[in-house]
């Protein structure tokens, strides 16, 4: 039936791991690259469900939290002390947070077309070796920008049920702003 956030999240994880990302866009493929990705697809997702109003904005909150629980089993995966785990997961749900917010000004047209891109670049340029990189934040706001758009044209109930009609990130319309 419904699929529920644990499954919407299985989908964001399979999303993210695309390889255009990674390849095209300059995401570095290590944990703090993979990490961004799950944020950036998460929020798409959470934007979606509270636009949607009740009942999906508890389903936005559960998947937030579905979030921040592998990050935590990660992050003790990746042997962080047991005193690290809580204080490097509040930054992680903040960072979630922050992306939300940044797509939602966006996606909800309170922000300049070139907001989202500049929002990138501030927000992920730890990605970046010093002295520049390869990170083509123009793409990937021409993608995030496009998957909002679709996700807001699909049924949220189909969403919820058959999963997310995700892009193919290597096949974009028209070009980056």
């Amino acid at each position: 039936r419904a699929r529920t956030a644990r499954d919407l999240y299985g989908s964001i994880v399979a999303q993210a791991r695309q390889p255009a990302f990674y390849a095209e866009m300059g995401i570095p493929d290590v944990a703090r690259g993979r990490f961004e990705l799950i944020a950036l697809h998460t929020a798409l997702i959470m934007h979606r469900l509270q636009r949607a109003g009740d009942p999906w904005t508890s389903l936005a909150r559960n998947l937030a939290e579905v979030f921040v629980t592998d990050m935590d089993d990660n992050m003790r995966e990746l042997t962080f002390s047991d005193l690290a785990v809580p204080r490097e997961v509040k930054k992680v749900a903040a960072a979630l947070y922050d992306r939300h917010a940044a797509l939602a000004k966006h996606l909800d047209g309170s922000a300049s077309e070139n907001a989202l891109q500049a929002a990138l670049v501030k927000d992920l340029a730890y990605l970046s070796p010093a002295g520049g990189g390869s990170l083509r934040s123009d793409l990937l706001a021409h993608y995030l920008r496009q998957t909002g758009a679709a996700l807001a044209s699909q049924d949220v109930a189909r969403i919820c049920d058959a999963g997310p009609g995700w892009l193919n990130p290597m096949e974009l319309k028209g070009e980056p702003a």
